[in-house]
């Protein structure tokens, strides 16, 4: 951090006169939305170079929470239990319209001090040594975000004119940059969210995603990937590369991705793709299908993806009988297409490749009730046989997993 920080401000400066200052601040405004607990350095940077006793930046308020949703910095050793604060304000004092945060419009700065609260919520504060606050709200109206900052005096600030003066000042040069960056946030946690979802789908398919740079590194890959690619079969994550033990199946690994890189870097590139079948040391097969990544004009550089590789095991229980054993699934095939439970589970084991005998015996009952069941299956499917079933359920996988 700068060592513009290290002191607050004294009498007769303007935020404006120290532009390195002001433009590291505005810097960490942008920056740090990608934090974990995003603009967390910028209340840090904000409470070291204001000297406050805390600074708050209010993600998140609901009466319906016990406590705000917020990052905090507070001065060195401080020992006051903030949260415990927040409880009891929300327990004694929510009714103050003053420090209701909404009484604060987009943009605009309040002074929150002994004048605008009653006296018994003034003592409570200052028993913590809390003598008072400038708040000011930032917002972006596409996602109806509403975000607060909060910077909370000591006593050793309490009276400090000038400092109120300056700390006003700043948070109104910042404002409109809190405000153009919620709404970067907001835009980066929607993409987020999506990616999240399309990885849960991909998930629930069974099948498995990475994306590889130029270097052949993998720059992510869903769960379901790392769970078929483990060490303790012939095929694994290793250093954020793709490891086989097979020196064939690694020749063969490389040169497809190699192919794929290569196919990346033009425009134009063609749909070429390659297929490997990949045998693992647990009898497990799997299936690898490597293409190119597609190519944007606008985003290039070093880690860039430039592969798509998609991962299947082609041992899969989907086409074996074991999925008729899933009580899940069965149930799922019932409900979705109207069957009894019973007619469910046999259309499911028709489905995975069962004869009827094969089916009434798993199923014990005879084989002629068998039948009965599998006619009244066609007849509220409308299908003319088994291969209609198999045909309807494989539509219907994506639906029927556990």
């Amino acid at each position: 951090m700068s060592e513009v920080y290290a002191a607050a401000p004294t009498d007769n400066v303007s935020p404006k006169s120290d532009a390195t200052m002001l433009m590291d601040l505005v810097g960490l405004v942008y920056a740090t939305i990608n934090e974990p607990q995003p603009w967390s350095s910028l209340a840090t940077g904000l409470q070291q170079h204001l000297g406050a006793k805390a600074v708050s930046i209010t993600l998140y308020h609901s009466p319906e929470l016990s406590h705000d949703i917020q990052v905090m910095a507070c001065e060195p050793g401080d020992q006051v239990d903030w949260l415990e604060v927040e409880r009891n304000y929300r327990e004694h004092f929510a009714h103050l319209d003053a420090l209701h945060p909404n009484q604060v419009k987009p943009g605009q700065v309040v002074t929150l001090s002994t004048p605008v609260v009653t006296s018994e919520c003034a003592d409570y504060f200052a028993r913590f040594g809390i003598y008072g606050s400038l708040r000011t709200c930032f917002n972006d109206p596409t996602s109806q975000m509403r975000c607060w900052v909060d910077i909370v005096r000591g006593n050793t600030h309490a009276t400090h004119a000038a400092l109120d003066i300056y700390t006003r000042e700043l948070l109104e040069i910042l404002a409109p940059h809190l405000s153009r960056a919620l709404s970067l946030y907001a835009k980066l946690q929607q993409h987020k969210m999506h990616q999240d979802i399309y990885a849960m789908g991909l998930d629930h398919l069974a099948l498995g995603c990475l994306m590889l740079d130029g270097q052949a590194h993998i720059l992510c890959a869903n769960q379901t990937a790392k769970d078929m690619l483990r060490p303790d079969v012939s095929l694994s994550i290793v250093d954020q590369r793709l490891l086989a033990q097979d020196t064939q199946v690694q020749h063969e690994l490389n040169q497809a991705i190699d192919n794929a890189i290569q196919l990346h870097a033009t425009p134009q590139h063609s749909d070429e793709m390659r297929l490997l079948r990949v045998p693992l040391s647990d009898g497990m097969l799997l299936g690898l299908l490597i293409m190119p990544a597609p190519w944007l004009a606008h985003y290039q550089g070093q880690h860039v993806p430039q592969v798509i590789m998609y991962v299947v095991s082609l041992g899969d229980t989907r086409n074996s009988q074991a999925a008729a054993q899933s009580t899940h699934a069965s149930a799922a095939v019932a409900r979705l297409f109207g069957l009894t439970p019973q007619e469910g589970k046999l259309a499911l084991l028709l489905a995975t490749g069962s004869s009827i005998n094969e089916a009434a015996e798993h199923l014990g009952v005879a084989i002629s009730a068998a039948r009965n069941y599998s006619k009244n299956i066609y007849a509220k499917l409308n299908l003319r046989g088994q291969n209609d079933l198999i045909r309807l359920i494989s539509k219907s996988f994506a639906l029927l997993r556990s």
